[in-house]
């Protein structure tokens, strides 16, 4: 039996670990972007930068009044870095 838990743990560790920014979530972001406002590219790659973990940018922004030191300064770094002139 411990022969068959082993490769199932191993297996989900990496398929856990390998999640990243996918394609999906990267579209997510691109999605929450007014392209008005902001350069879109800029925009994602700047959070991309400041959350390496898209599940920290979701908990992060989901939870914003317990984090809300961390949000701001994200917000900021984007008006610095990505706004259109």
């Amino acid at each position: 039996m411990k022969k068959i838990y082993f490769p199932v743990a191993l297996l989900s560790f990496f398929l856990m670990s390998c999640g990243g920014w996918t394609d999906a979530r990267k579209q997510t972001v691109r999605d929450k972007c007014d392209g008005d406002i902001f350069d879109c590219d800029c925009f994602l790659k700047t959070t991309m930068d400041v959350f390496e973990d898209p599940n920290a940018y979701t908990s992060t922004l989901e939870n914003e009044s317990a984090n809300q030191e961390q949000v701001d300064a994200y917000w900021d770094k984007l008006y610095e870095d990505c706004m259109t002139e």
